[in-house]
């Protein structure tokens, strides 16, 4: 049996038509500016899946079992679309600033490759080298190719809040059929169509802040949506009790809040009251009590990880013991280190030194720059400081296929692109007086 066929035919009947339409509007876009986020948006989709297991490692019988299971060949294909149309458009990219932060990550990738080559043969080396090249530099690329003027930035936004949107109705079909079935764990900690709460903390609390941002600084008739959202996915990644999604939201927050911290006490009693609403139908639906204890708990649950990884790491310090035997994840450093030695390590750490570099000279130039640029910069910045504390208590920073891969290439390039559209000389600036009053800072004389 064709396991599409455990879908029911309404849902399967409407995802044809959905596959159908997108399509279409990807043929459309291959000439717009808009083209490469119809695919990005289906590769931050599929991300932010992965196969549903319990702790025991037994299969879930999940609604969406099948796209889950399909999820990296899914994410495949939206990538070698997304590759297409940067090469359809690259002429696009002539004169636009480029961020050797991003393509570190590409680095990193492709030194992941070799050393899978060396653990697992050529051909599992090859694969991968493959993989990353058209994963990762469209990625890279895709700010540049969107952003014809600084404030397309708006629309990678939207484009990441549509993937989350039709994420969020993929949850919500699983809950009405089976509500059990979106958490994991005798805590009953929310997964949603992930399999582990930890990395489905870590996606939203990147969801989460960029609504955040969107709410302070864009207005329009969307703004229900994006408070509706907003309450839904606070709920969700509270009941992760993932601290480190937890730990990167209150980051983030303070990264894009701290410069107009007016204009978010006047959003606070909305998202609060919508969060409360989400959370109180979610509790009376599910019919279990949804405990959010696992934030404020203290134990220490990353030492004897942390110490496993360097064992493993010391038992093989030039090449590492393989991705396959590493035991643990719960950190980018160690984990690499313990998977592909020293040489990993070594990158990881010029990675890390790259990205405060590059946090410092960026907030020493927001001071400088017009204030029309600087919430865009703000939440660049945010997102990169959120992935690099992450990766101190995850492993996502070697991962092929994560959520995270799908945002840290976006905050480094767009930031980039941002800044050099700021300090570009004898610039003239059309300025919208109800979108200027949305950020919160006087219009330049």
């Amino acid at each position: 049996m064709d396991i599409f066929d455990q879908i029911p035919i309404p849902i399967l009947a409407g995802l044809l038509l959905v596959v159908l339409i997108a399509a279409g509007v990807f043929l459309i876009g291959l000439t717009k500016k808009w083209g490469p986020l119809l695919p990005y948006s289906g590769m931050l989709l599929f991300s932010a899946m992965a196969t549903p297991v319990d702790w025991n490692d037994r299969i879930r019988p999940t609604l969406w079992l099948p796209i889950q299971t399909k999820r990296s060949i899914l994410f495949l294909i939206c990538s070698l679309s997304l590759s297409f149309v940067v090469l359809v458009q690259l002429q696009h990219l002539k004169g636009k600033a480029q961020s050797i932060l991003a393509w570190m990550f590409f680095t990193l990738a492709m030194y992941a490759s070799l050393m899978r080559a060396f653990h697992e043969g050529p051909v599992s080396g090859i694969e991968s080298a493959a993989f990353t090249l058209v994963v990762v530099p469209p990625l890279i690329l895709l700010p540049a190719i969107v952003m014809r003027h600084f404030s397309d930035f708006r629309m990678i936004l939207y484009a990441i809040i549509l993937s989350n949107a039709v994420w969020t109705l993929m949850v919500a079909a699983q809950m009405l059929i089976n509500p059990q079935l979106v958490t994991v764990g005798g805590s009953v900690r929310f997964v949603g169509v992930f399999a582990n709460p930890q990395h489905t903390g870590v996606y939203l609390s990147h969801i989460c802040v960029i609504l955040l941002w969107l709410l302070m600084n864009q207005p329009g008739k969307l703004r229900l949506v994006l408070l509706a959202l907003m309450g839904i996915n606070m709920v969700f990644l509270l009941w992760t009790g993932s601290r480190t999604g937890g730990g990167m939201f209150v980051i983030g927050v303070c990264a894009i809040v701290y410069p107009r911290a007016g204009k978010t006490i006047l959003l606070l009693p909305i998202i609060l009251l919508l969060t409360y609403i989400s959370f109180s139908v979610l509790k009376k639906f599910i019919g279990e009590d949804i405990s959010f204890d696992r934030l404020t708990n203290t134990e220490n649950t990353r030492a004897i990880a942390w110490n496993n990884l360097i064992t493993q790491a010391k038992s093989k310090p030039l090449t590492g013991v393989g991705i396959e035997e590493s035991q643990n994840s719960e950190n980018s450093w160690l984990y690499g280190f313990a998977s592909y030695g020293i040489g990993m390590f070594g990158l990881l750490t010029i990675t890390g030194v790259m990205a405060i570099w590059y946090e410092l000279k960026w907030l020493r130039q927001r001071f400088s720059i017009d204030p029309y640029y600087r919430p865009m910069l703000d939440l660049c910045m945010a997102g990169i400081a959120m992935y690099f504390a992450g990766a101190v208590l995850e492993g996502y920073m070697i991962s092929r296929v994560s959520a995270s891969l799908c945002f840290i290439p976006i905050y480094c390039s767009a930031g980039a692109i941002i800044v050099k559209f700021a300090l570009a000389p004898d610039q003239s600036y059309e300025y919208d007086e109800e979108e200027w009053e949305s950020y919160g800072e006087e219009l330049p004389a």
